[in-house]
């Protein structure tokens, strides 16, 4: 079942606890469906622990580890 646990002028958040679910609702305009974004509990923990190093960035923190840089290949 969905909660919302965010909701703001341009994006809800909703959760499903039972199935490990994060639902983004973001508002593009009047009368227009909104743009949905749902992800699982991994690609959610992923999502924040990039949110977190763009902050650190933002805020000119320094690391306490290297964070492992991503390629083009498989």
């Amino acid at each position: 079942m969905w909660k919302l646990m965010l909701q703001t002028e341009q994006f809800d958040v909703h959760m499903d606890e039972a199935n490990l679910l994060l639902e983004i609702r973001i508002l593009t305009g009047d009368h227009v469906a909104p743009v949905t974004v749902r992800m699982c509990h991994a690609d959610l923990t992923q999502l924040l622990h990039t949110l977190l190093e763009i902050n650190r960035s933002f805020r000119g923190d320094i690391a306490f580890f290297l964070a492992k840089k991503l390629t083009d290949k498989p």
